[in-house]
C-alpha cells in the first residue's frame, strides 16, 4: 500500500507542528493582543536606539527633539499596554474589540510616520516598516482598515516630501548635524538606530512569515478536506466526478481509444459492520482502498464513491482491457486477508464496467450510470463477479463530436473461476 501510505504521510505533514498554535484560528481579540505586542517592538527598539545615541554621541542629536520623541514613544507604549490589559480582561466574555483594532492600526502608522520623519528615514526605513506592517496586519486584522491607514500615511509622506523640498521643514530634525562622518560612515548613534530598526524588522518579518506559513497550511488542509475522503485517503465523490469530467472531455476531443469506468461495491458490508463492529468495517474500507490504489496506474483516478462503493476511471482503456483489470481486482480483493485485532476477515466485491465511446454515453454522468447499472446487475446476479456493459460501436467517433453510434447489447456477466 505504498501509494496510500504516501498520501497518509502528506496528510500528517499538513497537520504537523500542531504544538505551535495557529494565530489565524484564534479569536479576533487574541489575534489583536498578539499584533499589539509585535507593533510595540518598533517604538521600543527605536526608543532604545535614541537613548543609546544620547549617551554615546550626544553631539549628533538634537536633545530637545530626541527627548520629545522619547516621550511620544513612552505615551504610545503606555496607551497600548492599557489596551492590552483591558483586552485580557475583555477576552473572557467577548471575542472581538473593534476599538482596540482601530487603535493598533492607526497608532502604528502614526508612530512610524512621526519617528521616520524626525529621523529622515520616511522614504526608506519608514516606508519599509509600513509595508511589512501592512503585510502582517492584513493577516490578523481587518484588511480594509489596514489599506485605509496605509493610503493615508503614504499621502502624508508625499505631502511631507513636497513641504520639505520647499524648505519649510528641516530634514531629519532629530539630528543636530548629518549623522555621517567625513568618510561617509555612520556615527555610532545613528548606526545603533539603524541596527535597532533592522532588529525590529527581522522580528516582525519572522512572525509574518510564520503567520503566512500557517495560512498556507490551513488552506491546504481545507483544500484536502474538500477533495479527499478522510478515512480511505482516496478522492471523494465530488472531486472524483470533477476530475473524471476533465478526463472525459479530453478523451472526447482527442478521439482516443476509449475511457472506461469501474464501479466496485463490497459484498455484505452491512453484515460486517453489524457482526464485527464499525472498526472492522473501517479496516475493510481502508485496506480495500489500498488494494485499488496500489493496482492503479499513475494516471488512473481512484475514488470513494460513497459508503462501501468505490470507482476507478481508466483513461485510454478499452472495455475489454477494463474488464480484465476489474477481474484482477476482484481476485485480489477476494484473496486478501484483512486483520482486525485478533480476527481475520475475507471479503468479496462486485464490479460493473462501462466504456466510452458507446451507445447512449455522451457525458461522464452517462458513463458512471452505465457502470453503476452493470454493478447492480453483478450484485443481483450473485455477487463477487464482474459485469461489463457491452457497447459495440460501428466506428470511431469524430474528434469533438458529442454523438456516438452503436447497437447496445445486453450486459452480460464476466466471471473467471
Amino acid at each position: 500500500m505504498h501509494r496510500q501510505e504516501k498520501l497518509q504521510r502528506q496528510h500528517e505533514q499538513l497537520l504537523a507542528h500542531r504544538w505551535i498554535s495557529n494565530p489565524l484560528d484564534w479569536a479576533q481579540i487574541d489575534r489583536l493582543i498578539l499584533l499589539s505586542g509585535m507593533v510595540m517592538l518598533v517604538p521600543l527598539f527605536f526608543g532604545i536606539s535614541i537613548i543609546c545615541g544620547l549617551n554615546w554621541s550626544p553631539e549628533w542629536l538634537s536633545a530637545g527633539v530626541a527627548k520629545t520623541l522619547l516621550l511620544f514613544h513612552a505615551a504610545y507604549l503606555g496607551a497600548m499596554l492599557v489596551f492590552v490589559a483591558a483586552a485580557f480582561r475583555r477576552r473572557r466574555h467577548h471575542a472581538t474589540w473593534a476599538r482596540f483594532e482601530d487603535f493598533i492600526i492607526y497608532s502604528y502608522v502614526a508612530v512610524v510616520f512621526v519617528q521616520s520623519w524626525l529621523s529622515g528615514t520616511h522614504l526608506t526605513g519608514g516606508m519599509l516598516l509600513l509595508m511589512i506592517g501592512a503585510y502582517l496586519t492584513s493577516a490578523l486584522a481587518d484588511i480594509r482598515k489596514v489599506m485605509r491607514a496605509f493610503v493615508i500615511v503614504v499621502i502624508g509622506f508625499v505631502v511631507l516630501g513636497i513641504i520639505e523640498s520647499s524648505g519649510h521643514f528641516r530634514y531629519a530634525p532629530v539630528f543636530a548635524r548629518p549623522p555621517y562622518n567625513a568618510d561617509g560612515s555612520p556615527v555610532s548613534g545613528w548606526f545603533a538606530i539603524q541596527m535597532m530598526q533592522i532588529a525590529a524588522l527581522l522580528m516582525i518579518t519572522y512572525v509574518g512569515m510564520i503567520a503566512t506559513k500557517r495560512w498556507v497550511e490551513r488552506e491546504n488542509l481545507f483544500r484536502e478536506m474538500s477533495t479527499i475522503d478522510g478515512l480511505t485517503r482516496l478522492t471523494n465523490r465530488r472531486s472524483f466526478i470533477e476530475r473524471s469530467e476533465s478526463e472525459f472531455e479530453r478523451a472526447r476531443r482527442a478521439s482516443l481509444k476509449g475511457i472506461s469506468c469501474i464501479m466496485i461495491d463490497i459484498d455484505h458490508f452491512k453484515r460486517i459492520n453489524d457482526t464485527l463492529g464499525h472498526p472492522a468495517g473501517d479496516a475493510v474500507l481502508v485496506q480495500t482502498a489500498g488494494l485499488l490504489l496500489d493496482s492503479a496506474r499513475p494516471y488512473d483516478e481512484v475514488g470513494r464513491y460513497g459508503g462501501e462503493e468505490f470507482a476507478v476511471l481508466l483513461p485510454e482503456t478499452t472495455l475489454e482491457v477494463a474488464t480484465l483489470v476489474a477481474e484482477r481486482l476482484r481476485q485480489k480483493i477476494a484473496e486478501h486477508e484483512i486483520v482486525v485485532g485478533r480476527k481475520r476477515v475475507r471479503v468479496t466485491a462486485s464490479f460493473g464496467v462501462a466504456c466510452f465511446p458507446g451507445e447512449g454515453i455522451e457525458t461522464i454522468n452517462d458513463l458512471l450510470k452505465a457502470a453503476d447499472k452493470a454493478l447492480y446487475e453483478a450484485k443481483f446476479g450473485g455477487r463477487n463477479r464482474v459485469v461489463a456493459s457491452i457497447e459495440k460501436t460501428k466506428g470511431r467517433r469524430a474528434a469533438g463530436r458529442g454523438n456516438a453510434t452503436g447497437a447496445k447489447r445486453k450486459a452480460k456477466p464476466v466471471r473467471r473461476k
